[in-house]
Formats: structure tokens, C-alpha cells, sequence
């Protein structure tokens, strides 16, 4: 398949692909004159990728556990696995960041709210 159609199959653009190519996220196509003719099974490979963007993983991050892929070689099981709970513990490191925040930002509304003549930029003669 051409990647025109690719592209409409998986939701990516073409811009998307070539760049999955480049970084070996999938295999390179085959040509046909100047065109590049993606095998069947790449569709599903775009797919996972898309998927795996949408939770949070960069390229970067894809492209060092399916380095193989693009070469018949499957990453093994527990490879996905490590990846999926680095991924884990830095959004859960972010969750724990935020939440510290909220709570601050809480106990300063509370404190404004205690003490409002502090932020009462009027002028008393």
C-alpha cells in the first residue's frame, strides 16, 4: 500500500511515517518506481505506535524498545514490560509533583484568605 493510504488506514500523516521509518520504527518499504509500498502489517505497527504516543511515550522511548523491529526481531516481553513501569513511575513522579503543588497553592488561598488586608492594594489615609 502506498503511504496515501497508510496514512488514512492508521490516522498518521505522511510526515508521521517517513519519520517512523527513519528512526526504524518500521520496516523500510519496498519501492515501486519512486514510491515507497508499505507491506500489510504495517498498519498495525502505526497503529501501536499511535497508541503508545497517546499514553505518553515519546519516540525516542519507542524507538530504544522495538530497535529490532524494524528487522524481523520482536523486543522480548519483559523488554515492553520495563518500559511500560519506567513509564509508570515517571507519571506517577509527575502526579506526586502536582499534587505537592495543589497543595501548596491550597495552603496560600488559605492563608490569603486568613489575612485579605495583605493583598488590599487600596490606599488607607
Amino acid at each position: 500500500m502506498y503511504i496515501g493510504d497508510l496514512s488514512k488506514r492508521t490516522g498518521a500523516s505522511r510526515k508521521a511515517i517517513y519519520l517512523y521509518e527513519e528512526l526504524a520504527l518500521i520496516p523500510t518499504p519496498r519501492r515501486r518506481g519512486t514510491y515507497r509500498v508499505y507491506a500489510p502489517e504495517v498498519v498495525g505497527i502505526v497503529e501501536t505506535i499511535r497508541c503508545a504516543q497517546a499514553l505518553g511515550f515519546t519516540l525516542k522511548e519507542l524507538a530504544e524498545t522495538l530497535r529490532g523491529a524494524s528487522t524481523g526481531q520482536a523486543p522480548s516481553l519483559d523488554d515492553i514490560v520495563e518500559q511500560i513501569d519506567r513509564k509508570r513511575r515517571a507519571l506517577q513522579a509527575q502526579i506526586d509533583a502536582a499534587t505537592t503543588r495543589i497543595e501548596r497553592l491550597d495552603e496560600l488561598r488559605q492563608r490569603l484568605a486568613d489575612a485579605p488586608a495583605l493583598w488590599d492594594c487600596e490606599k488607607t489615609a
